[in-house]
Order: C-alpha cells, then sequence, then structure tokens
C-alpha cells in the first residue's frame, strides 16, 4: 500500500511526549540479588502530540487517514528539525546543516521543507551518507531551497489507535496523534563522557530542583498471615534498597544527546550506574589524609553496609571525588570519624558536600521526554533509580 508523508505539524502549545521503552526480564531472589536480560535490541519509541488545523489542511488530514487507516506513515521527527546552511539549487545532492545529536538514518528519508511567498515547499529524499555537517542524498533535489529551510529525520510509524477528531465548527478540528514507530531505534550507548568509579559509570548529570525530589528506601518483606493470629513479617534481604526519583530540564542539543546516550547505555533496566543521594549527608569537621571527621549523625550506630560505603566528595572548585568508606568509628557525641580507601588533598572548607554513591539501575523499562520544543531547546525527563547490590553485581 502507497505510504503518505505525515503532514499535519504538531500544536506546540502542549509539546511533544516521546516515551522510549526497554524490555527487561528481572530474576529476583529473597536477597536482592539480580539477574537481568535484555528482551528487545532497541527500546520502542512513542509520540504523542496534538494537532490543531482547518481548511485546505484538514481536508487534505481527513482523507488520508480515511485512506491510509492502520498502515504506515512517513513521520517527520518533529523534535529533530534541522535547518540549511546555505542555499541549495536544484541538482544538488548535499545538504549542508547539522546533524549531530539528531535521527538521520543511512537509507531512510528526509523531509526538506521551506515556505515561499505563502506557498508550502516539499521534498522526500532517501539519505545516501551523513556527516556532522550534511547529508548527501542519494537523488538530487529538483527545486531550489533557501538558506533557512527545515530538514526533518523521517520514520516509519503507525498510528496507536484511531484519533479521535474535535470539531470546533464546520472547519477547525483538533486531535490528539500517537505515534509507535515500526522501525529499529537504534542510538548512540558511547557514554565516555562519564567518569568511571569501581568498574561502574557514575551519574554527574544533576537533576533539576524547581519541584521537589521524591526518594524512598524498599525493602524485601514476606508477610505471613493466617487471618487469626498476629502476622509474622520477614525482611529476606536484610538491606534497604535506595530508590531516587530524578528530573532534567535540558536547553541544549548536545546535553540531551548524552542524555539519551545514557539511557541506551543502560539499556532499561538492564545496566548499571552509581548515583549520588542528592542530599547532603556528611557536614565535614576536618580531613587528615585518609581520614573524615564529621559531625555525628548516628551512621556508627548501623555500620556499613551495601549501599551505604561510597560516597562523592564534591569541592567548592566543582569537582567530585569519589571514595569508600572502610571503616566507621564514634569519637564523641558530637564528632564520627570515617577512614576511607585513598586520601583526600584537601581541607574541610574546600568540602561543599558529602553524598553517599549508590549503584543503581533504572526502576522503570520506560522512560518519558516531554519535549517542550525541538531538541535544541527544551526538554523535560523525569525517571527513577533504584539500588542494587554491588557486591553481587559482575564486573
Amino acid at each position: 500500500m502507497k505510504k503518505f508523508l505525515w503532514q499535519a505539524d504538531p500544536d506546540w502549545t502542549n509539546g511533544i511526549t516521546e516515551i522510549l521503552e526497554w524490555k527487561t526480564d528481572i530474576l529476583q531472589s529473597y536477597s536482592g540479588a539480580e539477574q537481568r536480560i535484555a528482551r528487545r535490541l532497541s527500546p520502542r519509541r512513542t509520540f504523542e502530540f496534538s494537532i490543531l488545523i482547518n481548511g485546505n489542511e484538514r481536508s487534505r488530514f481527513e482523507n488520508r487517514l480515511a485512506f491510509v487507516g492502520g498502515n504506515s506513515w512517513y513521520l517527520p521527527i518533529y523534535t529533530d528539525v534541522t535547518y540549511l546552511n546555505d542555499d541549495v539549487n536544484t541538482g544538488a545532492i548535499v545538504l549542508p546543516c547539522s546533524t549531530i545529536g539528531r535521527d538521520f538514518v543511512v537509507g531512510n528519508k528526509v523531509l526538506i521543507k521551506s515556505e515561499i511567498n505563502n506557498v508550502n515547499q516539499t521534498a522526500l529524499l532517501e539519505v545516501a551518507a551523513i556527516s556532522t555537517d550534511s547529508i548527501t542524498l542519494v537523488n538530487p533535489v529538483k527545486v531550489k531551497f533557501l538558506a533557512g529551510a527545515c530538514i526533518y529525520p523521517i520514520r516509519l510509524a503507525v498510528l496507536t489507535d484511531a484519533p479521535e477528531l474535535t470539531r470546533y465548527n464546520d472547519d477547525l478540528l483538533s486531535a490528539q496523534i500517537r505515534f509507535r514507530m515500526t522501525e529499529h531505534n537504534a542510538f548512540s550507548n558511547n557514554i565516555s563522557f562519564l567518569p568511571i568509579y569501581r568498574h561502574f559509570p557514575v551519574l554527574n548529570m544533576h537533576p533539576n530542583w524547581s519541584e521537589s525530589l521524591k526518594g524512598r528506601y524498599e525493602r524485601f518483606l514476606l508477610e505471613l498471615d493466617n487471618g487469626s493470629s498476629i502476622p509474622s513479617r520477614l525482611d529476606t534481604a536484610k538491606l534497604p534498597f535506595f530508590v531516587q526519583e530524578f528530573r532534567w530540564f535540558i536547553t541544549e542539543r548536545v546535553e540531551q544527546m548524552q542524555l539519551r546516550q545514557l539511557f541506551y547505555y543502560l539499556n532499561g533496566c538492564q545496566k548499571n550506574i552509581w548515583v549520588s543521594s542528592q542530599a547532603s549527608d556528611f557536614n565535614v569537621l576536618t580531613v587528615d589524609g585518609r581520614v573524615l571527621e564529621v559531625e555525628n549523625t548516628g551512621f556508627n550506630e548501623i555500620g556499613l553496609m551495601s549501599g551505604r560505603k561510597d560516597l562523592v566528595i564534591t569541592l567548592c572548585n566543582g569537582n567530585e571525588l569519589y571514595r569508600r568508606i572502610e571503616l566507621v568509628a564514634i569519637v564523641s557525641d558530637e564528632i564520627e570519624r570515617l577512614l576511607l580507601n585513598e586520601s583526600i588533598n584537601a581541607n574541610a572548607e574546600d568540602i561543599l558536600s558529602v553524598s553517599f554513591l549508590t549503584l543503581c539501575r533504572l526502576d522503570s523499562d520506560s522512560v518519558s521526554w516531554e519535549h517542550v520544543t525541538d531538541a535544541d531547546g527544551l526538554a523535560n525527563i523525569t525517571c527513577s533509580f533504584r539500588g542494587v547490590r554491588d557486591e553481587l553485581e559482575s564486573i
């Protein structure tokens, strides 16, 4: 069946929501040990947005919607728009534009779109090669495009359900649209920009605090209740499993690309990363090599346990040091002493904060990416990380 280009542009009032969804089988024991198996080569990818159209655009939209139905569309990835850097004349096969962090794929198509004298001018062409600053086409363009023309990556997609059309009069309508990609959704999982600590990457991309972040300590509880006597509860792992919410407001293409690379590396719930508690867990009084004297928080009462042995020490100059607590002792009612695995070349006044560092995985296989604008602008991403037993993870 003939494939049509989706031409109803999104109404950006409520942005575009992109959802990446992996599939991980988690085999979990009562001790908290896990085996995690990825079941997809790449995440399923959906886009949801609203449209508001009238006139000829509305008529064309309804005709195509009635004809295509549940079959595939050529969907422009509106969030990855780029722009022609120079004019392109008839017969040209190279489009000068930035492709960094955008979803252009060799063998797929691109849409070139511009408006000249209130007339839309478009071309749907196949990609032969991609560089960081240009796209080479299989066939030349047949008309001239001026600098500033929009270029969109194209993906095959299907509507997940039939859109419900809201008619405001005989010409104006709106609809909520939800597309699912029908192709392999590959992306780079290069996380070389992140530091490595004890064989795993460290999340040093700090969350946005414009809204409160939620956290909790989960436990494996088994409750036996026959309905008559007092219920008996067992804590099978005898350990807490730290869960921390993260939220990012990102305003640059490179930052969005790096965060996407991180999610592709984590591969849903499969892989691990060190995550800070985002709290000031110790107030440092003095530093003497490997010894930190801190305000007494009762840490010596609980002792060292999985998920509460490792620290991120943030200095006032922005540098971060990663250390492991080997011993803890009480000095007085006001002071505790921590012995670290390595010394610190800093004074107490140079330390901004000391937070626990926990080895985590994503708490869910689904990540919601709310694009307020295209990816050169603002995006809101929220997810949660869940602690794992770092001493049982393979390296």
